[in-house]
């Protein structure tokens, strides 16, 4: 496990510095994911393992936008459907990344390609389902939406964090574990920090 741990902090020291070159505001939301799924994971009862585990697996989720140009990735206005088309690509394309690099564990493998998974099926790459969905997978893919919601964006102002708990619980169970989603508002608090009250 220690060796797994090590080539994994060293492909993602690598990776990271790749996206910070090409987007600080991406490397930043890998980073925050980081913090969001391991504090989520405790709240689950995870032992310190696994939350070392998804802490480390979780800032993988996006490596694959390396390979997405920069025109898209920051265009202010509505993608089209080839450019929207280029960006679902990232996931296969992060865990053809992660395969080539020495030693990276089979979790942050799995949050890389199914981060975009649906629990009703509606997701992609794979349109998998319910427990078709790895749990960390799932545990990600909360993480990812609300600090995508949450965070200023060329294309897009930031959402108060309540305001976004409240869009992603009507989302909830289309979308998202149900269980995982209460426990992440639980580790968050009601009132997350940022939130205007």
């Amino acid at each position: 496990y220690q060796e797994v741990r090590k080539a994994t902090q060293e492909t993602i020291i690598r990776l990271a510095a790749a996206v910070e070159f090409k987007d600080h505001d991406t490397r930043a939301h890998l980073w925050r994911m980081s913090q969001y799924s391991a504090i989520v994971a405790k709240e689950m009862g995870f032992d310190a393992e696994w939350c070392e585990n998804i802490r480390l697996a979780a800032p993988m989720h996006d490596i694959g936008k390396i390979g997405v140009p920069d025109a898209i990735l920051n265009k202010p206005g509505k993608l089209t459907d080839a450019e929207f088309g280029n960006v679902r690509r990232h996931p296969e394309e992060g865990w053809r990344m992660l395969q080539e690099s020495r030693g990276v564990c089979e979790t942050a493998l799995d949050v890389c390609l199914h981060h975009h998974e649906k629990v009703d099926g509606s997701g992609y790459p794979h349109r998998l389902q319910g427990e078709q969905i790895g749990l960390l997978a799932k545990m990600c893919a909360i993480c990812d939406v609300y600090d995508a919601l949450t965070s200023e964006r060329p294309y897009q102002k930031g959402l108060d964090p309540a305001e976004a708990m409240r869009k992603m619980a009507e989302w909830c169970p289309a979308q998202f574990d149900d269980g995982i989603f209460r426990a992440f508002v639980k580790a968050l608090g009601i009132y997350p920090a940022g939130s205007l009250v």
